[in-house]
């Protein structure tokens, strides 16, 4: 550490290195996960990765600004800081201003991959699910450049920001943070519950469809450290400049870990999928005897086949869940391509022949 304290003193920075440490464990265990997933499954890329990877050197500088940070006294009180060097105060303040800007960005970019996740996974033509996406990534990306210009013209001058002995003036700190904040909440909970009357509407028994919901949350659970930041901002913020260095960790707690959960969160379904291809038969609810099964490859072409081909993918389809919601998204869509008419079959009227002939040797 660059500055000398006496010992004893208040600190609250090793919690926050060990916590930036941890994070940048699990993303990268995350993302090489991802592409072991996408590589060993066999599954395609797609804009969902794209955004997903796009976001893991975002949050790896964000944790190095906050560990650089740290060097030079936050977590400490400010006093003692400046009795150190008082410009390492403006430093530091000069650090969390470069911070905002790839904060605002790894919250963004692992929303963009859940809202591509779902326009990949729910393959239909519901024109109504196709605008909701198209609105919420509007949204998601209109949030994100509003950020990024009021952080940058924060004050008049710019420097004003990381410097407040300048004469100047800026924006309601309070407000501009529980604003964004707030915004985010809400942007979390439409991208949470967009899949909800897509997998509700499915014509699956209520667990099947209830686990299915259960999945979706928990793979975008971010939404409860959302909610934990913008109370964190009620009730830090307004006291946040009083004492910058030593009650900043209290925030960064929340905000840290809400960006590095939600690149987590939306690398489950690949996570999820090489479990199971790395498992196999030994893969809970598979049975092999019927992974095998037959099916004729011109039954695809119709709506009827997509039932067929869910009720295999829940008892061992290789691509986990990915594949699992894929198949049960092609359901509700019951297009049938040979006529263009919606028809969605019942599965109970389904029926699959097998015939197993036994040579003797």
């Amino acid at each position: 550490m660059a500055l000398e304290v006496p010992a004893g003193t208040p600190d609250l920075g090793p919690g926050v290195v060990a916590m930036c440490a941890v994070l940048m464990v699990l993303i990268c265990l995350s993302t090489i996960t991802r592409i072991l997933s996408k590589v060993i499954v066999k599954q395609p890329w797609w804009w969902d990765d794209f955004f997903a990877l796009i976001s893991v050197p975002i949050q790896l500088t964000l944790f190095g600004i906050i560990i650089t940070w740290r060097n030079i006294g936050l977590g400490l009180h400010a006093e003692v800081v400046a009795a150190q060097n008082p410009l390492y105060l403006v430093q530091g303040a000069k650090y969390l201003y470069i911070a905002i800007f790839f904060f605002d960005s790894s919250i963004t970019f692992p929303k963009l991959s859940a809202i591509c996740f779902y326009a990949r996974v729910f393959r239909s033509n519901n024109k109504t699910f196709r605008i909701h996406l198209w609105v919420v990534g509007s949204l998601v990306v209109g949030w994100l450049i509003a950020s990024l210009i009021s952080t940058i013209f924060q004050c008049s001058p710019i420097e004003k920001a990381w410097n407040s002995t300048l004469p100047g003036t800026c924006i309601d700190t309070f407000a501009w943070y529980l604003s964004t904040a707030a915004l985010s909440v809400s942007i979390d909970l439409y991208i949470l519950l967009l899949p909800v009357p897509m997998i509700w509407a499915l014509k699956l028994s209520l667990k099947r469809r209830i686990y299915l919901l259960a999945a979706f949350f928990l793979a975008y659970s971010v939404i409860v450290l959302s909610v934990g930041r913008m109370i964190s901002t009620i009730n830090l913020i307004p006291n946040l400049a009083a004492d910058l260095t030593w009650n900043m960790p209290a925030y960064l707690y929340w905000a840290c870990t809400e960006g590095a959960l939600s690149l987590i969160s939306v690398s489950v379904p690949n996570i999820v999928g090489l479990v199971k291809a790395l498992m196999g038969p030994r893969w809970p609810g598979t049975n092999p005897k019927s992974s095998n099964r037959h099916t004729d490859p011109e039954s695809l072409k119709y709506g009827a086949s997509a039932g067929v081909h869910a009720s295999q993918s829940f008892a061992g389809d290789r691509d986990g869940f990915e594949r699992l919601v894929s198949s049960t998204g092609s359901i509700a869509s019951g297009i049938n391509e040979q006529n263009g008419k919606g028809a969605l079959i019942a599965l109970d009227r389904i029926h699959v022949k097998t015939q197993i002939t036994v040579d003797r040797v």
